[in-house]
């Protein structure tokens, strides 16, 4: 559903509509018994303050503790950028909240490169994480060009 959200350039407040529609079963009656109480700790609730109480409600404490801790000791090593960046995109949801806005994002992914790639992207002090990650696999895509003639 992210990826369409971000797709479609949905707003915090069009997010939260859409899981009115979205949630069955079980789900839409934990929303819909929870939808209360939360909007009114959180007017003005954000996409991240939704997901934060979701993934409290069903994933228990000790998984989302070793998806953050593997989300932040992972690297690129010899995955592919695009594989690193799959990976990462999956765990990115149980990332420490610092890490969560687009310039957390993009400097936690830079960091877990692997060197040779890391050392050149991070020359040009990229602040998105699309820039980061459109960079390092044009960087790869030309070592790849250069190592097979």
């Amino acid at each position: 559903m992210e990826k369409i959200f971000d797709f479609l350039g949905y707003t915090d407040e069009q997010r939260i509509a859409c899981v009115d529609f979205q949630l069955e079963g079980d789900a839409e009656a934990w929303w819909k018994s929870t939808r209360p109480n939360l909007m009114a700790l959180h007017p003005n609730l954000t996409w991240d303050q939704f997901k934060t109480v979701f993934y409290k409600n069903y994933f228990p404490r000790n998984f989302r503790e070793k998806e953050e801790d593997e989300f932040m000791s992972l690297v690129q090593g010899t995955k592919s950028v695009q594989e690193y960046q799959q990976k990462y995109e999956e765990l990115h949801h149980f990332a420490p909240p610092y890490l969560r806005d687009d310039q957390g994002k993009a400097s936690r992914f830079e960091r877990g490169l692997r060197n040779i790639v890391g050392a050149i992207v991070l020359t040009h002090d990229l602040q998105r994480y699309a820039k980061v990650v459109q960079m390092a696999k044009s960087v790869e895509d030309r070592q790849d060009e250069t190592s097979h003639p």
